[in-house]
């Protein structure tokens, strides 16, 4: 059913347009020009480090930092050495984006679009190829720390899909260890020795390591919210020392860091807590970056840093429902929505001697690209865009870009004012199994409007919403029809803003050709089926499996409460 998500809303929308639009013809050059990577010696060591909901706007780097009252010095050195995007795309949501990171496809495709709940039957499933298993092919050690929330049970473990060595592995999100809480929950039935029972059986609260050639270990029964404070500097001073025990190995080493901060409930580690004077948050944000800057030391100091590439970024944007306990960005919206900022996230890259440092890049980029890129820049053959080989022998779609020479300042294509042009020029707003909309080049188009993650929707009808997001990053002109906007319904309005230029109708072809590519991919490469339990009970699955949907009647704008919440809060 999930594969009808694209098919349904493009078949519902294009009755309403004049379908000439879509018949012009779109030009596209594929500009992919693989940097050569350094072939003398070992392969660079690859080190893909997440923070969790970490805003576009918390680091100094991206304006925030020391302005915001929470320096990150770490992270804007890595910015000032390398590279810094201003349009990376995470996902809307936790296991979404993490899954974009290892799988380089859009998430449905794997099941793994819903955010992954305890005892969730949804989860990485072993025909699915990972970035792990990748480097793991190619001669690479593998390691993993911290936060998966790809799946709770033994067969989604990262030590069954390419990760050798496994530290500090949690399966979800920090409030999940506090739901049994006395003090943050104290309604819980812990009274009621059944309910307990069923709950630790479903909940996989324990913190687990993996080592080559030996089961998974569960080496705390049940890990806690008194936990949470240290568990970052543990997984800081555990990539540390891992990196200093193999940098001088035969092997060169991938590595996914992937720390619990800074997602609400924030717990600081004690050296943190009111060093900022603002909040559990800003003192974490800050930790954060001391333990990014703790494996960059141990880089330097074993002396591989003109070997290693690094990557920096955020599963999604920032919940800002949770604010003060919640990350910045300038854009609108927030996790859970259509809007920028849930999907925009701060996006680093770290290669002395091969990208140039201080360099700022504005074409789109994404966790989806990280693989064939930082891959291609290792001197390897990256997967492919487009069809390529499942691990059970069946076709699938990767929809990685390998744009390593963008990132290296190697681009052979550039736009009007001489800029390097990114591969990558359109994107695909999915969030759970609704589609939401897409982009292409600056022109992003949304079928709703939701401001809040837990607020009220508006579904647009047959008249998308049309933002021009070099000119309006902020999403405040809904530029579709001048007069059009805004349409509020009485809950929202999608142009804050009054637009009163001229008519855009003709930009439907740009979302026509975007969605006709994304739908044929659908129909020729089927998506693993998401089972509808846990947290997948609460999408919007029902709308795009009725019968004969292009013959109903068009809609117009409809609003609808903020429902699918309660299931979609695990993010």
């Amino acid at each position: 059913m999930t594969n009808n998500i694209v098919l349904s809303f493009w078949r519902r929308s294009r009755q309403r347009f004049c379908m000439s639009f879509v018949a012009l013809a779109v030009a596209t050059a594929s500009v992919i020009t693989p940097a050569l990577a350094q072939t003398t010696g070992k392969k660079p060591n690859v080190i893909v480090i997440f923070g969790d909901d970490v805003g576009w706007g918390d680091l100094g780097a991206y304006g925030g930092g020391l302005t915001r009252g929470a320096p990150t010095p770490n992270l804007d050195r890595i910015a000032a050495e390398g590279v810094r995007f201003t349009n990376w795309y995470g996902q809307a949501s936790c296991t979404a984006g993490r899954a974009s990171l290892i799988t380089g496809r859009i998430p449905v495709r794997s099941a793994l679009s819903v955010v992954v709940a305890p005892g969730d039957p949804n989860y990485l499933h072993p025909e699915t190829p990972t970035i792990a298993e990748f480097y793991k092919k190619n001669g690479y050690t593998t390691y993993m720390s911290g936060k998966w929330h790809l799946g709770d049970t033994p067969a989604a473990f990262p030590a069954q899909h390419g990760f050798d060595y496994v530290r500090n592995f949690l399966a979800y999100y920090a409030g999940v260890y506090c739901y049994d809480d006395k003090e943050l929950h104290p309604f819980f039935p812990f009274d009621h020795p059944k309910f307990v029972e069923m709950y630790n059986k479903v909940v996989n609260d324990g913190e687990w390591e993996a080592n080559p050639g030996q089961p998974p270990n569960r080496f705390k029964e049940h890990f806690k919210c008194a936990d949470l404070p240290g568990v970052d500097d543990e997984q800081a001073a555990n990539a540390a020392q891992f990196i200093k025990q193999h940098a001088n190995d035969d092997k060169p080493l991938f590595m996914y860091i992937a720390y619990m901060k800074v997602h609400n409930p924030n717990f600081p580690a004690p050296e943190w807590k009111g060093k900022s004077g603002q909040g559990n948050f800003s003192d974490s944000i800050m930790e954060l970056d001391a333990n990014v800057g703790k494996v960059m030391n141990a880089i330097r100091g074993a002396g591989i840093d003109k070997n290693t590439i690094v990557v920096f970024s955020s599963d999604n944007g920032p919940w800002i429902d949770a604010w003060p306990d919640a990350g910045y960005g300038p854009f609108r919206g927030m996790k859970g929505t259509g809007f920028e900022n849930g999907w925009r996230v701060p996006g680093l890259m770290w290669a002395p001697g091969r990208i140039p440092p201080g360099t700022v890049l504005h074409g789109m980029m994404s966790h989806m690209d990280v693989w064939p890129t930082t891959s291609a820049m290792a001197g390897l053959q990256p997967p492919p865009h487009g069809e390529w080989t499942g691990n059970d022998g069946k076709p699938i779609f990767f929809d990685g870009y390998d744009n390593s020479a963008y990132v290296t300042g190697k681009a052979t294509a550039h736009g009007r004012f001489g800029e390097p042009l990114s591969a990558r020029r359109d994107w695909i707003y999915i969030d759970g199994l609704s589609f939401l909309g897409c982009r292409f080049d600056q022109w992003k188009f949304l079928f709703t409007a939701k401001d809040s993650w837990l607020g009220p929707e508006l579904k647009l009808g047959g008249i998308t919403a049309l933002y021009n997001l070099q000119m309006d990053p902020g999403e405040q002109y809904d530029m579709i029809f001048n007069g059009a906007a805004p349409r509020d319904a009485g809950v929202l309005a999608t142009s804050p803003g009054r637009y009163a230029g001229a008519d855009n109708g003709w930009s439907v072809a740009l979302a026509g050709y975007v969605i006709n590519q994304v739908s044929d991919s659908f129909k020729k490469y089927p998506n693993i089926p998401t089972v509808l339990a846990g947290a997948s009970l609460g999408a919007d699955l029902p709308e795009f499996s009725l019968p004969n949907l292009v013959a109903q009647p068009a809609p117009g704008p409809t609003s609808s409460a903020g429902g699918q919440v309660a299931s979609r809060n695990q993010q």
